[in-house]
């Protein structure tokens, strides 16, 4: 899951994303004392996060609004391999990024961008139900 995440495409090749993967059960619950978005008692947690070191200060918002979308990349192949290895796995945005931060030791130029939890679940899980597909695909323009 973890290569699948790195293997992500990136803009400019900047790969500006950090990862901590809190596996440590007494870590993990105490992360999950600050993510009330984290439910029942997963295995592990990624902490995916934006490396603003990996960025120069002439760089724009645009780029660094990139950077989010390059990190929610890599999440997206972590959610995949994670359902191809017929595990459960949710991305989590409900989480306090101060006290998260300080139990990770994590240093300031990462930002806390997603949670995702990662385990085998309880019960097989249900399809979420999806619009069809004549409802959000347009082709040769929206029409």
């Amino acid at each position: 899951m973890v290569r699948a995440m790195v293997s992500a495409p990136s803009a400019s090749n900047q790969q500006a994303w950090a990862f901590v993967v809190v596996r440590d059960p007494v870590r993990l619950h105490s992360v999950r004392s600050f993510a009330p978005g984290v439910i029942g008692e997963p295995s592990l947690l990624l902490v995916a996060c934006l490396d603003h070191s990996r960025y120069s200060d002439s760089d724009g918002a645009h780029v660094r609004r990139q950077g989010k979308l390059c990190v929610a990349m890599a999440v997206e192949n972590f959610l995949l391999a994670a359902h191809a290895l017929g595990l459960g796995a949710c991305p989590v945005s409900s989480f306090l990024p101060g006290p998260i931060r300080l139990l990770l030791n994590m240093p300031d130029h990462l930002e806390l961008i997603l949670l995702v939890a990662a385990g085998h679940p309880a019960t097989k899980p249900n399809p979420s139900t999806r619009r069809d597909l004549d409802e959000v695909v347009r082709y040769d323009g929206y029409r």
